[in-house]
């Protein structure tokens, strides 16, 4: 790992931070970068979750002091969500690389197109309570969103807004964050056992990443108002769509 490589790695992280603050979907850049650094898909897959972590516990932990878990929903949803990611991160394992990076691009592209479309706004359902009947179909839900975690993991938290907007729709958003934080901060950790017990994390990476994820947060945060909204969305479109036709030819 060279030098120029270690500070552009930390510029990628402070670029991933600070999109995750401002918006969502940070870890379709993350990712599809790491391959490019020359990790192999699997380890940058398991690598790209460390950053992840921290972002989420560090959010966490915040929402607590504040008391704003709703811990009840939060762990019956990570129950299934745990189980799905770890079948997930199996199924990522076992997958060659070039079909890793084909699956990916592909997911990137309709991530994307699902971040900005937003088709779960003409969806919204106005009931509020949480009936037997759809705690059932959530907790499948969650089943898959943590397949999907287990798997790629990026654009999950988008994933998990949407579902409470269709289902939830009157839940606070920040109620809907600090269960999305909560969740994915447990079936991460969960599956991240699974890629560090077949070696699968770069640690050196992931350490440079995760530094750099933490100082784009907090730029984030500080200046996040005063980022149009419109140039973020073009750069995202621009920069992940290269990045897709990239990793579909690699």
């Amino acid at each position: 790992m060279t030098l120029e490589s270690m500070i552009l790695l930390f510029l990628i992280g402070i670029l991933v931070g600070f999109i995750n603050i401002i918006s969502a979907g940070g870890s379709l850049l993350s990712l599809p970068a790491l391959i490019f650094f020359g990790i192999p898909s699997t380890m940058a897959n398991g690598t790209n979750r460390i950053a992840i972590i921290i972002q989420n516990l560090t959010a966490m932990i915040e929402f607590y002091k504040k008391d704003l878990i709703n811990w009840k929903l939060s762990i019956k949803l990570a129950v299934p969500a745990v189980i799905g990611s770890i079948v997930g991160a199996q199924y990522a394992i076992a997958l060659s690389d070039e079909v890793f990076n084909r699956i990916l691009a592909i997911v990137m592209i309709v991530v994307l197109i699902l971040m900005f479309v937003k088709p779960h706004n003409m969806l919204k359902s106005e009931r509020t309570s949480l009936t037997k009947g759809r705690e059932v179909v959530l907790i499948v839900i969650f089943l898959l969103i943590g397949f999907y975690g287990g798997f790629i993991q990026a654009g999950v938290g988008f994933l998990i807004i949407a579902t409470f907007s269709i289902f939830l729709s009157k839940m606070p958003l920040v109620e809907m964050h600090s269960v999305k934080t909560v969740v994915i901060a447990i079936y991460l950790i969960c599956s991240l056992v699974v890629f560090i017990s077949h070696d699968q994390i770069h640690w050196g990476y992931a350490l440079i990443l995760a530094l750099g994820g933490g100082v784009g947060g907090w730029i984030g945060s500080k200046f996040a108002i005063n980022i149009p909204e419109v140039w973020l969305k073009w750069t995202m479109i621009i920069v992940i769509s290269f990045m897709a036709i990239r990793l579909f030819i690699w």
